[in-house]
C-alpha cells in the first residue's frame, strides 16, 4: 500500500517528514516551534504552523490534546515510508551478528529459526515473528521405505527444499524387501515434481490403479494419505522479544497492551497479518490502520520473505507505528536474504 505523496508541496512534505522524525526519536507530540528550533528547516514558526494547519486538514497528522503537538497519523507514516523505504542502511556490524548468529546456530531447521528470530528481536527492539516455510507447497523429492521388524515399515520423504518427515506404519503381515523395493520406486515415479499438497488430496487418484496388487500396503497408503503426506505438523511459528513491547510507552495502558497481547497469542491470525498483502513481494510494511486486525492500529509490521529451495516463510517484527522504519526496514530485509542465503547454501 503506498500513500500519494503527490497531493503535497515540497514545504508540506518537509514539515512532514520532521514531524514523523522527532516523534519517532521522543515518543511526544511535536510542536512548531519545537521544529523550529531543532530542524534543519529555514521556515519561520509562522509558516510552520501554517503548514502543519494544511496537513492536518488533509489527515497526514492529529493533535491527540488540546494544547498539544502534533503526531503523525497512518497515512502520514505512509508517506514517510514510502519515500525513505530505500534509504536506510545498516552498519557492518548489524549485517556480521547477523550472518554469525544464522549461520552458527545447530544444524537443524527449528534451531536456525528459533536463532533468526532471536537476534531478529535483538538488534530491532521489538517484538520478533518467524513462520516457517508452508511446506504443503514444496516439491516431492524421494520417499525412502524399510521395515522396522515384521509388522512396522519405516518411510522417509524428503521435498526438494532439503526438509525430512519420517513416518511409522503398522502393517498386518510381513512384506517382503522385493515388494517394498517395486512399491518404492513406483511411487517415486509417480510422486516426482508434484507438490506435497497435490499428493495429498489425489493420492488415490494417482495409484489407483495400484490398489490392487497383492500385498494389500497400497491400500494402506490411500487409507493413511492424509497422515503421511501432512507437513503441518511442521509449520511453526516462533515468537521472540515480548519484553520488548513491553518497554514501549504506547503500551503502557494495560488495556491497550491486553488488546495486542491477545491478537499475537492466535497463531492463525499471526499468519494472516504478516502474509495480508495477498502478494508474494519480498518486503511488506503495514501501518497501523493498514492492518486488517482493528486491536493491532497502534501498531506496524515490517515483513519479508525468505527460501528454502522451493517454498517460503515469513518473518518480520511488530512495534509500535512510532517504530524507525529508516533502520528497521533494511534490518528485516538484510535478516530474511541472509537466512534464504544460509539455508540455500545447506540444500
Amino acid at each position: 500500500m503506498r500513500g500519494d505523496s503527490t497531493i503535497l508541496s515540497e514545504r508540506e512534505k518537509l514539515v512532514l517528514y520532521s514531524i514523523v522524525k522527532n516523534f519517532i526519536l521522543t515518543a511526544t507530540p511535536v510542536a512548531s516551534s519545537y521544529i523550529s528550533r531543532h530542524s534543519s528547516l529555514s521556515f519561520s514558526p509562522a509558516t510552520i504552523r501554517h503548514i502543519m494547519s494544511k496537513l492536518e486538514e488533509k489527515g497526514y497528522i492529529f493533535q491527540p490534546h488540546k494544547s498539544s503537538g502534533r503526531i503523525p497519523t497512518s497515512a502520514g507514516y505512509r508517506i514517510f515510508v514510502d519515500q525513505m523505504i530505500k534509504k536506510g542502511r545498516l552498519s557492518q556490524d548489524e549485517k556480521e551478528k547477523i550472518r554469525q548468529a544464522i549461520k552458527l546456530s545447530t544444524g537443524d531447521y527449528e534451531s536456525v529459526f528459533r536463532e533468526s528470530s532471536r537476534i531478529l528481536a535483538y538488534l530491532s527492539k521489538q517484538l520478533s515473528i518467524l513462520i516457517s516455510p508452508q511446506l504443503d507447497e514444496g516439491i516431492f523429492h524421494r520417499m525412502e521405505i524399510s521395515r522396522l521388524g515384521s509388522e512396522r515399515l519405516l518411510l522417509v520423504i524428503s521435498i526438494k527444499s532439503g526438509i525430512v518427515k519420517t513416518i511409522v506404519l503398522e502393517i498386518e503381515s510381513e512384506i517382503q524387501d522385493k515388494q517394498l523395493e517395486v512399491l518404492k520406486q513406483v511411487l517415486n515415479e509417480r510422486l516426482d515434481g508434484l507438490k506435497i499438497r497435490e499428493i495429498r488430496l489425489k493420492f488415490r487418484e494417482i495409484v489407483q490403479d495400484l490398489a490392487d496388487e497383492k500385498s494389500g500396503l497400497m491400500h494402506l497408503f490411500i487409507d493413511t494419505a492424509d497422515r503421511i503426506f501432512d507437513f503441518s505438523e511442521n509449520n511453526n511459528i516462533f515468537v521472540t522479544g515480548t519484553h520488548n513491547f513491553l518497554r514501549q510507552p504506547e503500551f503502557n495502558n494495560y488495556s491497550e497492551l491486553s488488546s495486542v497481547v491477545e491478537v499475537l497469542e492466535d497463531k492463525n491470525i499471526i499468519v494472516h497479518l504478516l502474509d495480508q498483502s495477498g502478494i508474494p513481494a519480498n518486503l511488506n510494511v503495514l501501518i497501523g490502520d493498514e492492518i486488517e486486525e482493528s486491536k493491532m492500529k497502534n501498531c506496524s509490521i515490517i515483513s519479508a520473505r525468505y527460501k528454502i529451495g522451493q517454498v517460503q516463510g515469513t518473518l518480520g517484527i511488530v512495534g509500535p507505528t512510532r517504530m524507525d522504519y529508516v533502520h528497521l526496514i533494511p534490518l528485516v530485509e538484510y535478516a530474511a536474504y541472509t537466512l534464504s542465503e544460509i539455508m540455500e547454501s545447506e540444500l
